[in-house]
């Protein structure tokens, strides 16, 4: 198991949550409080998937909820969650994340050039998933670059495959999960 250190340095503030200097994501004392049963729920990596997204740029009622959640992608995202979560996730080249989101490259294009357009809901849930994946490994791995780092390498856990490959199917999506579940929790076998 982990151990937090601590810094006596102040944290530096990477969109709306924070990354202290130990590495850790923080969440915000303002984004916690707007986000207390959602974080209660389902963890922090719920909010910063959500803040990945765009969040209340892009929100058009801030969830509360996981059924928040599910209507909010039901409804259609907007195409600007795209640009948000592109920059989010730099340095990962725009055709790795077109595969991940299993949308094509000019459709990627597209829709982050559409400000006022909205994804499919098919493409707004692979968003979302693919940004809770990030959001995840980044809680469990330290920092948001770890864990581009680690979708985009060889894992022992997945037989050698990048997590980022298997993001395009719900089981590998699940596979990356269990993974990042192991990860946490010291069981790597």
């Amino acid at each position: 198991m982990k151990t937090k250190q601590s810094h006596s340095r102040s944290p530096e503030t990477t969109g709306s949550w924070v990354l202290a200097h130990d590495h850790q994501p923080h969440i915000s004392a303002e984004l916690r409080k707007r986000y207390s049963a959602l974080i209660d729920a389902n963890g922090t990596h719920v909010v910063i998937a959500l803040e990945m997204l765009g969040g209340d740029e892009v929100f058009s009622r801030r969830p509360e909820n996981l059924l928040d959640v599910h209507l909010w992608v039901s409804h259609g995202i907007p195409s600007a969650s795209i640009t948000h979560l592109a920059q989010a996730i730099e340095p990962l080249p725009s055709n790795t994340l077109s595969e991940a989101l299993g949308i094509s490259l000019r459709t990627l294009h597209r829709k982050k050039g559409a400000q006022s357009d909205t994804l499919s809901v098919a493409q707004g849930g692979r968003a979302f998933k693919f940004a809770e994946v990030v959001a995840k490994a980044t809680v469990v791995l330290g920092s948001r670059e770890t864990a581009v780092q680690w979708l985009t390498s060889p894992a022992i856990g997945l037989d050698q495959q990048k997590p980022i490959d298997l993001l395009a199917t719900p089981v590998g999506t699940q596979l990356v999960e269990e993974l990042l579940d192991r990860i946490e929790y010291g069981v790597y076998a």
